[in-house]
């Protein structure tokens, strides 16, 4: 039941999330320019209505459909969402995280349903046409149908939450919406239901106290103000850093492990936040926009005119409250999160998977904007001062890359970072931790990575030299110039072959480079494709190499003529230098007219060196 609602509300704010930026130009715009702004300006004020009728609820569903169905969800997300919009007087923003989806999953169910049965040469026909005729049906149904009864629930939810507003209940949503922030639903309740009925709310009174129910940093703030002053060993060490990114970077994660080392904690978050509402609710304080992240400066920025002083007020309460209540709690035990890393840790050993060359380590949390961005950054930094040369990123679980080595998430998520791993066909070795900042997982790793991955790469990188021999990344006999027009999959299977027979790559790899092409074109523009093997076939690389296929007429890459495949293959990350020089090299038109023209191959030699 938990991983259901985890899912659900996973759902909810990746189609909020990626708007934020959106949300709050339009909140910028609001709190300067209308009539009770900072500097009112009628004319630029006229940007408000629009932006909160069309273009808001239209992102929310393009991004909706797109998370269903790519692009082509997203567009048909879109189209159908017009017909709810224009069919309500209200903002529809919950409307919006309906069609958006059900438009997605319609379009995806009729592309399975033709794949493999479209004649060749149709499928552009096809596709554009499907897209059309379901999202004018979506359209017209949402328009006569739908729209209403989405309006009646959003007024229903509305009704309600004016309801708590009216009776001064609305600081008792903190007894609901802190436990799920801290334990499974962060981000989802604030932007998947508190963001679109806050809005509506703003629509109506020019603010809205919904959108203080999360992103007010005080609660979090005041817990770490205490591990601070009455914490010891790790507690106390890693609390100022985290006090900082926790008040004016707005990443409230970093808070969490302490509440999940000690769940008592908790309480003091929500009487922190039950103060702070009430607070909000005596003195008519709310936001004109989501504050995102939810730190001090963004509630400054979207705080109405005249009560920017309250506002600042609501996140001293919050941290005075939650300071008072959690101290004594930690000073009963000022050093449990030593405690804690103290006992067993169940989580898989790294022994073996570093013993290889690790390239890239990835920091996965629910969203990957938060938590696993500080850890990241952190783990990056350890890393360039002890000289070791390592990609570091930071990403949502639901999108680890398939190259990645080594996965580093919290245990709750460990499970789904193994489930993604596979699905991608990645072998990645999952780190599970407590806290991104400081833990002994992450300091075993750093270990293992510093007596090891050194040798590792040496080891490699003399192997791959005795193994293949030195050679030009571009020879003559990689050159075939004057080629009459073929298939793309043709000309795809001769610049793979040509690889195969200088010795560039393993048989295989010609096959990943149709693999490659297949989820999307190669084609660059100016007549120039560069076709090359998938991330899973970098193995097969045995050294950087390029081969220059020449079609005066042209090859038919999905409608586009190109006159110069380029074939590549490289080494590790080399291949992004070698794609350099190339875009360098044929930025000039006319060089580019050269090559494709020349009858004389050391030329193309000449200029591509």
């Amino acid at each position: 039941m938990q991983q259901e609602i985890q899912k659900f509300g996973r759902t909810l704010s990746a189609m909020v999330m990626p708007n934020i930026g959106a949300f709050i130009a339009w909140g910028l715009i609001t709190a300067i320019f209308i009539d009770s702004g900072w500097w009112p300006n009628e004319h630029i004020a006229q940007l408000v209505s629009p932006m909160l009728k069309y273009l808001l609820p239209l992102l929310i569903a393009y991004t909706a459909g797109k998370n269903v169905a790519g692009l082509r969800g997203g567009v048909i997300g879109a189209v159908a969402s017009m017909g709810i919009i224009v069919g309500s007087d209200i903002p529809m923003f919950m409307g919006a995280m309906i069609m958006g989806p059900l438009a997605g999953w319609c379009i995806k169910r009729f592309d399975r349903l033709v794949e493999g049965k479209v004649r060749q040469g149709f499928e552009m026909l096809v596709d554009n046409f499907s897209l059309g005729i379901i999202g004018m049906l979506l359209a017209i149904v949402g328009y006569l149908f739908i729209g209403g009864v989405v309006s009646w629930l959003v007024e229903a939810a509305s009704a309600g939450v004016n309801f708590l507003l009216a009776q001064k209940l609305s600081p008792l949503l903190s007894l609901v919406v802190d436990p799920c922030k801290v334990l499974f639903l962060n981000n989802a309740v604030n932007h998947g239901i508190m963001t679109p009925l806050g809005i509506e709310q703003v629509s109506e009174v020019g603010q809205s106290m919904l959108f203080l129910v999360d992103p007010n940093p005080g609660p979090g703030l005041g817990i770490l103000l205490a591990c601070w002053v009455f914490g010891r060993e790790n507690t106390r060490q890693s609390a100022p850093g985290a006090v900082v990114i926790q008040l004016f970077g707005g990443i409230h994660e970093i808070y969490f492990p302490y509440v999940l080392a000690k769940p008592v904690l908790l309480l003091a978050v929500i009487g922190g936040n039950i103060c702070a509402l009430l607070f909000c609710t005596l003195f008519d304080i709310g936001l004109v926009a989501p504050a995102s992240p939810g730190s001090l400066i963004s509630i400054i920025l979207m705080a109405p005119k005249g009560k920017t002083i309250l506002a600042i007020l609501a996140v001293v309460v919050g941290t005075a409250v939650s300071f008072l209540l959690s101290s004594p709690m930690i000073r009963r035990s000022p050093d449990f999160q030593d405690d804690v890393d103290e006992e067993p840790q169940e989580k898989p050993s790294t022994d073996g998977v570093l013993g290889g060359v690790i390239r890239k380590i990835v920091f996965s949390c629910d969203a990957g904007m938060g938590s696993s961005a500080l850890g990241a950054t952190t783990f990056r930094k350890r890393l360039q001062q002890a000289g070791i040369a390592i990609e570091v990123i930071n990403t949502a679980v639901n999108d680890i890359p398939s190259d990645a080595d080594v996965v580093v998430c919290q245990q709750v998520l460990s499970e789904r970072a193994a489930q993604r791993v596979a699905s991608v066909g990645g072998h990645a070795q999952i780190v599970n931790i407590k806290n991104f900042m400081k833990d002994a997982a992450l300091d075993d790793l750093f270990v293992q990575l510093k007596g090891n991955v050194c040798s590792g790469v040496k080891e490699q990188e003399e192997e791959k030299d005795a193994k293949a021999t030195p050679q030009e990344v571009l020879q003559a006999d990689g050159i075939v110039l004057g080629l009459s027009s073929e298939p793309k999959e043709a000309a795809i299977r001769r610049a793979g072959n040509c690889l195969v027979a200088l010795g560039y790559v393993d048989d295989v790899y010609a096959d990943s480079m149709l693999e490659r092409e297949k989820l999307a074109t190669t084609y660059m523009g100016m007549g120039l494709a560069i076709p090359h093997g998938t991330s899973e076939a970098k193995a097969g690389v045995r050294s950087s190499g390029i081969v220059v296929l020449q079609y005066p007429e042209g090859v038919d890459f999905d409608g586009e003529k190109a006159r110069l495949v380029i074939g590549i293959a490289g080494v590790g990350d080399s291949h992004l230098e070698i794609l350099s020089h190339i875009a360098e090299a044929l930025d000039d038109e006319t060089v580019l007219e050269q090559i494709c023209t020349t009858n004389d191959k050391q030329q193309i030699i000449d200029i591509l060196r």
